[in-house]
């Protein structure tokens, strides 16, 4: 007789993990795929107004619905990978359980952030002519507590349709390094603020994407947080 060789829960576990990790990944590059190719199938009036050209400068600022979708398609995804790693690790043994479970949700949740944070980054417009914004804007050089800043701000022109723009905000050290990051909206040709204002211990601008709480404040100097969080995707 042949003894039945039952594989290792650690083995299957991980090779369980990479299988997933594939399948997700090949879900996530399918999905922007569909959506670089939607100018190709889709008129670009259509796509503006379906928010599914998010890269196009006349698209609309607000993009949520887009995000929502490809979220909730991604949940899934990562909810059927949870199951089925779950399913692999079944039959070990009880103490050894809490382990994969905490293991798995960790690899989840960075994954998660991972596709967030690529698709984010994916479908950034593009910021140009830095200088003529900040110029209109009132950004450029400013001192706070014996510290030389420089706030910066890039736009991606405005919307043919609503002239609205996406702006990218950001604070330079004297030393040219990065301590802050911000994106906003701004509306033009309408009574809307556009104006960054300063205090004595913070900048202030408006974000026109935001009905309820437009005023958005920045500590100046940047604080250690907006050191970090300019470095971390979807946390400006």
């Amino acid at each position: 007789m042949h003894a039945i060789v039952i594989m290792p829960v650690t083995k299957a576990y991980v090779i369980q993990l990479f299988i997933g990790t594939l399948y997700t990944l090949a879900l996530a590059g399918m999905l922007i795929a569909a959506l670089v190719s939607m100018p190709v199938i889709i008129s670009p009036a259509m796509g503006q107004q379906l928010g599914v050209l998010p890269w196009d400068q006349n698209a609309p600022s607000d993009t949520t619905p887009l995000y929502w979708t490809l979220g909730v398609v991604l949940v899934c995804a990562l909810g059927l990978f949870y199951r089925a790693l779950m399913r692999v690790v079944a039959p070990a043994k009880p103490a050894l359980k809490p382990g994969y479970h905490a293991v798995t949700l960790l690899y989840l949740l960075a994954m998660a952030y991972g596709l967030a944070a690529t698709v984010t980054t994916a479908f950034t417009p593009h910021y140009r002519n830095c200088g003529i914004y900040s110029q209109k804007l009132n950004g450029g050089w400013r001192q706070y507590r014996g510290q030389q800043l420089r706030v910066e701000l890039c736009g991606a022109g405005p919307a043919e349709q609503t002239r609205q723009d996406r702006i990218r905000l950001r604070i330079y050290g004297e030393r040219g390094e990065l301590r802050a990051l911000r994106h906003f909206t701004v509306q033009w040709g309408r009574d809307f603020p556009t104006l960054l204002e300063y205090s004595s211990d913070h900048l202030s601008y408006f974000d026109a994407s935001d009905e309820d709480d437009f005023t958005r404040l920045v500590a100046m100097p940047p604080t250690l947080g907006d050191w970090i969080h300019s470095r971390l995707p979807l946390l400006d």
